[in-house]
């Protein structure tokens, strides 16, 4: 049985400096689900590594090459 979360249960970064690296920091205190959209509302796939229950890090390339944008990555 696992136990209910209490809290948060959504957080949205918005990322509004241009890079291909995200660093987000939440209070979400576990390993969420993303979902990253850029400017016009595009759902882009990254890498995510998370650093642990409150930080994640997304990484985002294009055929090989970074691929720097801004936008939201909604976390649930």
């Amino acid at each position: 049985m696992s136990s209910p979360i209490i809290g948060d249960i959504t957080f949205t970064h918005n990322q509004t400096t241009t890079s291909n690296t995200w660093i987000i920091n939440h209070n979400l205190n576990r390993f969420p689900s993303v979902t990253v959209v850029d400017t016009g509302n595009n759902v882009v796939i990254g890498t995510i590594v998370y650093n642990s229950k409150k930080q994640l890090t997304i990484t985002f390339f294009s055929q090989g090459s970074p691929q720097a944008f801004q936008g939201k990555a909604y976390l649930n």
